[in-house]
């Protein structure tokens, strides 16, 4: 389908994806979602964690509130990051949508 521009006429030809590279990308997706859950875990973990420490805390058993502090201040950090990777992904996905061809 040519196009005309200022000067000259230009081809634009479709592309075409050979099934092999179907296939990576198929990959390269599941790899993506696993490195995803993956870190989903890690946050519940760290999440868990901190929580426990609270509760001993609060419990009167022997910990030392230093700890408590940095590990709920490491889970409100990583909180933290994955809502601002999320809001991230909605705003891409919403100028995906809202973009016209």
């Amino acid at each position: 389908m040519p196009v005309e521009g200022a000067s000259a006429a230009i081809e634009i030809k479709p592309i075409d994806i050979p099934e092999t590279r179907m296939d990576e990308v198929g990959q390269g997706s599941q790899g993506f979602i696993q490195m995803l859950g993956s870190q989903v875990n890690e946050l519940n973990g760290s999440l868990d964690q901190a929580d426990q420490a609270a509760r001993a805390l609060a419990a009167g058993e022997d910990v030392p509130v230093h700890d408590v502090m940095i590990a709920m201040e490491h889970a409100r950090l990583k909180l933290q990051m994955a809502v601002e990777v999320r809001n991230r992904v909605v705003d891409a996905y919403q100028n995906l949508t809202n973009m016209q061809l």
